[in-house]
Order: C-alpha cells, then sequence, then structure tokens
C-alpha cells in the first residue's frame, strides 16, 4: 500500500483519555504521516490513492503482545506438540511458528516478544517477517532463554549452573542478535521436576545476567513465580517481571516493600494470568469438585497481587503467555479482556488497551509503535464499536495495517 486514508467514527492514539470522533489516519509506505479530525482534512482528502471509510467502528494502535512462545503450539499439550516437531527438525518447529504469527497479526497483534524459541527459528523468522516474506506479527525475540541444568524449558535453552556461564550465556544470545535475554529464575508449571515455588538462581547469579545485559545494551525479562525469585529480579534491576505471583508452598504472599521497589525502579510486570481467569468463570466456589474450589480461592488472591501491584504504581504490560496450554495466538485480544474490571484484575479499559499499546512500547523499548502519531510505524487495528467503553469490541477486527501493509481486510473489500 503507497497511500491509504483510513476514516473511522473514532480514533484513539493509544494515550489520549477519549477517542477522536470522526477521526482519520492517514498512512504512506510503512509509515504514519497524520492523525487528526476528518473535518480537517479539506480537498486533501482526494489525493489519496486509497479512502477506507469505517463507520461505527474504532480505529487504534495495532496490539503488543509482551510475551509468548511462538514455536509452541498453545494445545491442551504444548510440551508434547514441541518435542514431536522438535524431532521433525527445526522447519517443523519453523511452520508452527509461521502459522502462529500469521494468526496474531490477524487478530490485530502486531507486535511480539517472543521470551524463548530456539536460536535456528527466532532469529530467522523474525527477519523473515521483518522482510515482508511471511505474514506475521512483528518480532522482538529472546532466542534461547537461560536455565538452569534441568531447568524450566531446559529443552530449548542455556544450562547454566555458575555466575560465569549465566555471563557467557548472555553474551552469546547478544552476539546472536537477542533483542532480550530471558532469565528463569523460578522453576515453572510446564517442566516436571523444576520448582516454580522456588528460585533456581542465587542474587549473584541474577546479578551477573542483569549487569552483563546492561553492558551489552540488551534488556533482562525475569521469570519469577515466587516473592524471592520477584525480589531479587528487581534488586538486580531486570526491565520485566514474567508471571510475578508472589506464590510459595503455604499460597500467596504478596510484599508491599517488592511493589514499592518495582514502582520506583520502573520494573513492569507481566500477569500472564487471563488463561486462569477464562478458565475461573467455569470453576466458581460451590462447584462440587474441590480441586475447582481451590483454584478460584488461589486464582482470587493472584487478582488481589496484581490489583496492589497496580496501585502500588508498578508498571504493567499486557501478555498472554500465548503457546503454553490454551493460550493461542489469536486469542490475545480476548485476553486483554478478561483483565478489565471486577473479573479480571480491576483495570479500565483504557488502562488496559494502553498495556497492550502506548504503555508496553514504552516499557519494551518499542519508540516506532504503540500510538498513532506522524512518523510512527503504520500498525493499525480498526474493530467494530468502541473498545474503550465496552472492552469486549477489541475481539472484532475489522481492518489490520503491520507496517502498512493490510493483512486483514474489511468484510467485502
Amino acid at each position: 500500500m503507497n497511500r491509504c486514508l483510513i476514516t473511522a467514527e473514532r480514533v484513539w492514539d493509544g494515550r489520549a483519555p477519549e477517542p477522536v470522533r470522526e477521526g482519520f489516519v492517514r498512512v504512506e509506505g510503512e509509515l504514519i504521516t497524520a492523525v487528526g479530525r476528518r473535518a480537517d482534512l479539506g480537498h486533501d482528502a482526494a489525493d489519496d490513492t486509497l479512502h477506507i471509510d469505517l463507520p461505527g467502528a474504532t480505529l487504534l494502535p495495532g496490539l503488543i503482545n509482551g510475551h509468548a512462545h511462538m514455536a509452541l503450539s498453545g494445545s491442551d499439550t504444548p510440551i508434547r506438540d514441541y518435542r514431536r516437531e522438535a524431532r521433525a527438525g527445526d522447519a517443523a518447529l519453523a511452520v508452527r511458528a509461521v502459522r502462529n504469527l500469521r494468526s496474531s497479526v490477524e487478530s490485530g497483534v502486531t507486535t511480539v516478544r517472543d521470551l524463548g524459541t530456539v536460536d535456528e527459528v527466532a532469529f530467522p523468522l523474525r527477519a523473515a517477517v521483518a522482510d515482508g516474506l511471511v505474514p506475521g506479527s512483528r518480532v522482538l525475540a529472546t532466542g534461547r532463554p537461560i536455565t538452569v541444568t534441568g531447568g524450566h524449558c531446559h529443552w530449548f535453552s542455556h544450562e547454566c549452573d555458575t555466575a560465569a556461564e549465566v555471563r557467557v550465556a548472555v553474551r552469546r544470545q547478544v552476539r546472536d542478535g537477542a533483542d532480550w535475554i530471558k532469565l528463569m529464575l523460578s522453576g515453572g508449571n510446564l517442566t516436571p521436576r523444576s520448582n516454580p515455588l522456588r528460585p533456581q538462581y542465587s542474587a549473584e547469579e541474577v546479578r551477573a545476567c542483569v549487569e552483563e545485559g546492561d553492558r551489552l545494551g540488551v534488556p533482562v525479562a525475569v521469570h519469577a513465580y515466587d516473592p524471592v525469585s520477584i525480589r531479587r529480579a528487581a534488586d538486580a534491576g531486570a526491565r520485566t517481571l514474567e508471571h510475578c505471583l508472589f506464590e510459595t508452598e503455604r499460597g500467596i504472599e504478596y510484599d508491599p516493600a517488592t511493589a514499592e521497589l518495582m514502582a520506583v525502579r520502573g520494573v513492569a510486570f507481566v500477569p500472564t494470568i487471563s488463561g486462569a481467569m477464562h478458565r475461573m468463570r467455569g470453576a466458581a466456589p460451590g462447584t462440587p469438585a474441590p480441586v475447582a474450589a481451590r483454584f478460584h480461592k488461589k486464582q482470587v488472591r493472584i487478582r488481589e497481587v496484581f490489583r496492589n501491584l497496580l496501585a502500588a504504581g508498578a508498571p504493567v504490560i499486557a501478555g498472554s503467555d500465548a503457546g503454553v496450554p490454551q493460550r493461542r495466538f489469536d486469542g490475545f485480544p480476548a485476553d486483554l479482556a478478561a483483565l478489565v474490571g471486577e473479573d479480571g484484575i480491576g483495570m479500565t479499559a483504557r488502562e488496559a488497551l494502553a498495556a497492550a499499546t502506548s504503555g508496553a512500547a514504552e516499557h519494551l523499548g518499542i519508540g516506532d509503535a504503540g500510538v498513532l502519531a506522524p512518523g510512527r510505524r503504520a500498525d493499525l487495528l480498526a474493530v467494530r464499536g468502541d473498545p474503550l467503553s465496552d472492552i469486549s469490541a477489541i475481539v472484532q477486527p475489522i481492518v489490520v495495517l503491520a507496517g502498512g501493509v493490510r493483512v486483514l481486510r474489511p468484510a467485502g473489500a
């Protein structure tokens, strides 16, 4: 698309308290060149080679999914799927990733931060999307994460057991092109015999990872479930904390002092809880299964953790953990909607949308996206209705542009 004018009933730039009514966005090539009110266009609108008018729709920045694994299937058994496909070779994993990135962008997600995929798939596929060879969400990639021997996701990670080995792994990932470093600080539920409620790394080893990343100009994302891991990551200066549940063997143990530290240092948390919240709607208190009741009680406490983090001023980035069980790549808009209101973590629709647009871009260091403004990358999403007043509208995409290229067209176009 060379030059395009898109008009809509509402245009929200990703930051403003309210959308512009009867607005427009002009795109030339891969960039936005103008944003404003339709009434201010005058006769200049006739010069555009293509005009897309979207009555009743809202135009907003393309969404940013801050936590994904593009080579995982999102089925009930993603690790079994991964191991089978990995035995077939990197090409099989790449096919899975291509499918995931395409379904992601068609749902309105124009950027994903991939936090764990083998380098041989992650980096070539990132380049293929950037070069326009395959349609998909733009990728920020860590490549291989860093974990301990036998630790969380060890099957596609660097296994490192000392601070020196961690530093070497950081250097290798940066050498090979990583945008971010991913550190598995605690164990994880997908990895048998790794303990998600205890740290895998000492404070010294965590500092080694962050210091080496800082030296090389690459930020660190830390997988952390338990309070000790979360505190170690915040103390070390990690850029983002993934999951951030404050979970222990005794239950959820939120630490206000750690939340205050995160707020002061600008350490963002990524609440990959939407899948659990979807399941909670079928596991309410009083159901016959005691496991369902326990699950509900735990998730209520976790929602309180995230509400407390928000109240403390800790930054938030929306991320779904796409690829893990029952977390499909085209499900991110619904996952985003699940964060809103009393059934979510208490966010307003605008707060949730900002966490997936302007706020996500700011905290992930994406300077060219997340906001509709001249000079920014033309990542745009149009949805039916007004997601700022009814967040459920975010699941109804009608037009998606990724870098100025239409990947989803209006019906009948």
